[in-house]
């Protein structure tokens, strides 16, 4: 046993998954040592950061004498049971091999629910199907209990039937008082004559579902398109959030359990930004997040559901709220989650005693993020994943009481943390003077490196953090330094941040790029003849338009399932195919055509000098294959030198674990030609 402080213990299981993982061989928190597939000395080899987690999704039982994890192929394909007092694996239950388990719940102490994914003959990624399986701890019995191939058919007309339900069902809790059901909520898909598709203006139905038989009792409907449900903490749906029939968000809530479905106004909210929390504990407010006049980033407030008064909880001075911290019995909100460069949690009620466990499990675990991921109903017992920059994540079983934490094991066991390299958080000015946040990753060796600049894709609302990146880590491996900037549009720095890259996709969103580039060469981190810009989706874009608007700057570039044709996102992918994706593009994007060619790298192709490589999925429904072909098309009709990877069965990235490999062990042969790599900075 080690101690890592005065009240704080850490101790390893020994046998309990011997029979399906490879047992940890080190008791240390951040999972060191804990592998024996390394290959002797050198370089790791590709598929260390192109193989998923072979172990993941832990999650405790209610009465805490069981655990279960997902594990196998992918991480997903099996079902592991473990008893927690004999610590060894007790049963597990394999998925068909076209099939993966999507998303999975506790129901009772002997009883989970599931969900699944399936290969699809033309796609490798996995499919969600809507449909939900039942499975017994102690029997392993598997029965359907869900979904359109659902339907039940007996002889005798006196029974019950199971019907087949066309819809996408979402977990909302198990009940306390009737363990054989769970409450769901069913977003209904649109019927297209042959073909069944989701509906993302749908309006939510409410159901019980047995969770034995399949037996389903439709219970209430949400009043608005695509609603989001929050339940009270005697399991009653009682607060939604979503878009009424002119598209404009709006709240409904129950006074009481039984009563109708009512709506107001929360006045003074930006409507994009306002996302239920939870119910407090008394269940006569309810916390949610959101920009209220005045406010630079999304704060937590308490609304009171009887006065409609609006009070405000807590506001970071440089960041959104993200999430909230309850105690370990899921009752009090006893803290905020944020994120600056790093994770950052702020605790609410110091007298707690939930929140004393909460900081000696952050002192525990110094420099790594803690986050509880399940708990027993008690909240005696609770599934702690530690993760960093460098930890790819390890899983612990909690004890609130004992103060003792058992290391479970960890996902990506092949993976030493001793030997990743760290994400450092980096601050600079744009040209404009906009303060812009970013991450580098520096290989061993001294600076300048060559260097690879990852524009992430997204673009609004979505951006680079400090965490575990295999894509990162294998690129710094082949001693390539890693630039991510978090560019105006980006999500995390709040409302007015994001908004300000609304309508500047390839002016200056690409601008920062530009500057975050030019900083490093500053800085003395990148060789500023030896740099790559390389991206996914938005990323693609960012990296052709890279080369397009900055011939000289970079000496390569790498679109993966980029899009690179503006006005052609208006007419292919999954996009346009609601009226909030089209809403969307004309809000990021505007409609006026002739500017949209003008910052399309399909239509710029003569300015680009440097090589490129395209990878697209031809079963791509995000960017459309067609995306791919144009930008090749352009390329060669100017006479410009392009490599093209054409990836059948892949859709918007890659999901096949050898594909992956195969694509990354091409990535990196068009760096090393471009970049002449093996001259300087190299780990060979």
């Amino acid at each position: 046993m080690r101690c890592l402080c005065l009240l704080f213990c850490v101790v390893c299981w020994t046998g309990a998954f011997a029979q399906t993982t490879a047992t940890p061989q080190s008791t240390a928190p951040t999972g060191a040592g804990a592998t024996t597939l390394r290959s002797g000395g050198g370089r790791m080899p590709v598929e260390y950061f192109t193989k998923f987690d072979e172990f993941g999704g832990v999650k405790i039982a209610p009465d805490g004498q069981f655990i279960a994890a997902l594990a196998g192929k992918y991480g997903r394909s099996t079902i592991v049971f473990i008893d927690l007092q004999e610590k060894k694996t007790v049963r597990t239950v394999s998925m068909p091999d076209d099939c993966e388990i999507d998303e999975y719940y506790w129901v009772s102490p002997t009883r989970l629910i599931y969900t699944i994914a399936q290969r699809q003959r033309e796609n490798v990624r996995p499919t969600p199907t809507g449909e939900i399986f039942g499975v017994d701890r102690e029997s392993g019995g598997i029965r359907m209990l869900y979904g359109y191939r659902a339907a039940e058919r007996t002889l005798d007309t006196r029974l019950a039937k199971r019907k087949s339900s066309h819809a996408t069902p979402v977990f909302l809790s198990s009940l306390k008082r009737n363990p054989e059901r769970v409450l769901i909520a069913e977003y209904p898909w649109r019927n297209l004559g042959n073909v069944w598709v989701y509906d993302p203006d749908t309006k939510p139905l409410i159901s019980w579902l047995d969770v034995y038989t399949g037996r389903k009792q439709r219970i209430d409907a949400a009043p608005l398109s695509g609603a989001r449900l929050l339940l009270d903490h005697d399991d009653n749906v009682r607060f939604a959030i979503g878009r009424d029939e002119h598209s404009d968000l709006a709240i409904s809530w129950k006074p009481q359990p039984d009563s109708k479905w009512t709506s107001f106004q929360l006045e003074g909210f930006a409507e994009d930004t306002v996302a239920p929390r939870r119910f407090s504990s008394d269940n006569r407010s309810v916390y949610l997040t959101g920009m209220r006049d005045g406010d630079s980033f999304d704060t937590l407030y308490r609304l009171d559901l009887q006065t409609k008064q609006v009070e405000k909880v807590y506001a970071f001075a440089q960041g959104d709220v993200d999430d909230v911290i309850a105690d370990f019995a899921d009752r009090d909100l006893i803290g905020v989650l944020g994120y600056a460069d790093r994770q950052t949690e702020v605790f609410l009620q110091q007298d707690n005693p939930a929140v004393r466990t909460y900081e000696a499990l952050q002192r525990a675990f110094p420099g790594q993020r803690v986050n509880v991921t399940s708990t027993s109903t008690d909240g005696r017992l609770a599934i702690v994943y530690v993760d960093s920059d460098v930890n790819p994540g390890d899983y612990y079983m909690f004890d609130t009481v004992t103060k003792r934490a058992d290391f479970l094991r960890g996902g990506r066991i092949w993976i030493e943390p001793q030997q990743m390299r760290p994400k450092q958080p980096f601050t600079f000015k744009a040209r404009d003077g906009l303060e812009l946040h970013g991450y580098v990753t520096r290989p061993t060796g001294d600076s300048p490196y060559p260097m690879i600049v990852m524009p992430h894709g997204g673009p609004h609302g979505v951006r680079d953090t400090w965490e575990y990146d295999p894509e990162v880590q294998l690129l710094a491996s082949r001693g390539y330094a890693v630039l991510q900037v978090n560019y105006r549009g980006s999500g995390g720095y709040g409302i007015d941040f994001e908004t300000s890259g609304y309508g500047e996709w390839g002016a200056k969103m690409q601008d920062d790029v530009t500057d975050a580039t030019r900083w490093a060469i500053e800085q003395k981190i990148a060789i500023a003849d030896r740099i790559c810009i390389y991206g996914g989706s938005y990323g693609g874009y960012a990296a052709l338009m890279g080369v397009a608007r900055e011939p000289d700057l970079y000496r390569c570039a790498i679109g993966y399932a980029g899009v690179y044709d503006l006005p052609l996102m208006f007419e292919s992918g999954d996009t346009p195919d609601s009226r909030f994706g089209r809403d969307y593009l004309e809000r990021v994007l505007g409609n006026d055509v002739a500017k949209l060619r003008e910052r399309s790298p399909v239509y710029m192709a003569q300015n680009i000098k440097a090589p490129v490589l395209l990878i697209h999925g031809k079963d791509d429904t995000r960017a459309d294959y067609e995306h791919a072909k144009r930008m090749r098309a352009a390329l060669e009709q100017n006479h410009k030198k392009v490599e093209w990877l054409a990836l059948g069965g892949e859709g918007h990235g890659v999901y096949d674990e050898n594909t992956r490999r195969d694509v990354y062990e091409r990535i990196l042969q068009f760096l090393d030609a471009n970049l002449q790599h093996a001259t300087t900075a190299s780990s060979h």
